[in-house]
């Protein structure tokens, strides 16, 4: 993941190991902690983290005023609204935002606050570490509905269970791994059968109960992300190649397949 938001830019980046991050100025901190709020919300405020702020970004004010929160046990929540205050990228309407978005965060139940982490780093395309937190959700909505006595919890966490399963099997298909991913599909309509299952049956298989208005709907879908990359190609000299130089010719077909593919693999 890579960020290129930069104003002022340090002489040497904070790296984040969680997102394989590198940050280069105080505008890409708080896009980080903005977007990413599942991220930050843990030990992601430390005495490095504070160090880099005074030295490379040279705000020794509010590295200052980090560390003496810390020190008198302040929350994450608030050392984080801390940056995103001082920093000036965000206006305060979007602070507000971003404060209701922390308090909905602290309001999951615990398998649901697991699978938006795994959506948050697979936002950031960190795959195996979203697979993992999407295997950990499932688990922890099965224990969840069996300990269950609400009949209305136990249906909650039998769709969070089949969601994570079809969120295991986006990430198998990311990886080409086809007949794995459809396990997990049918791992899924084991628990229930939704729309979102039948949808990525088709599009993994070609077979699936989705209408033919359904069917007919993602082809469409298909056609105009092969339509939109062809466009990209062209635009950008590709297909001057394709005409003149038949060994780029292939190796770009190639590239152009896979772009493909990874694009179809992305609207699941």
């Amino acid at each position: 993941m890579a960020l290129i938001l930069c104003k002022q830019r340090a002489s040497v980046p904070y790296y984040y190991e969680k997102l394989n991050l590198r940050i280069w100025s105080s505008q890409e901190l708080c896009y980080l902690i903005y977007n990413f709020p599942l991220m930050v919300s843990e030990d992601f405020i430390d005495e490095d983290l504070c160090d880099w702020i005074g030295r490379e970004l040279r705000e020794k004010s509010l590295s200052l005023r980090l560390r003496e929160s810390m020190e008198n046990g302040e929350t994450e929540n608030n050392m984080l609204l801390m940056i995103l205050s001082s920093c000036g990228y965000y206006t305060r309407n979007e602070i507000n935002a971003y404060m209701d978005r922390l308090m909905e965060i602290s309001r999951l139940d615990h398998p649901s606050y697991l699978r938006e982490v795994g959506r948050s780093l697979f936002k950031a395309d960190r795959l195996d570490p979203a697979y993992d937190r999407f295997e950990e959700a499932m688990k922890a909505a099965d224990e969840e509905m069996r300990k269950a006595q609400d009949p209305q919890k136990r249906e909650r966490m039998l769709r969070m269970k089949a969601d994570s399963y079809l969120d295991m099997a986006v990430v198998r298909i990311l990886f080409f791994e086809d007949k794995k991913a459809l396990e997990l599909i049918l791992q899924s309509e084991l628990c229930l059968k939704t729309d979102r299952a039948r949808e990525m049956k088709y599009l993994l298989t070609g077979d699936s109960e989705l209408s033919d208005d359904d069917k007919k709907r993602l082809d469409i879908r298909k056609e105009e992300i092969k339509l939109k990359i062809l466009s990209e190609e062209e635009q950008n000299g590709t297909g001057a190649i394709f005409r003149k130089d038949p060994v780029k010719a292939m190796r770009e077909a190639g590239e152009l397949l896979g772009r493909l593919k990874k694009e179809y693999r992305r609207m699941l």
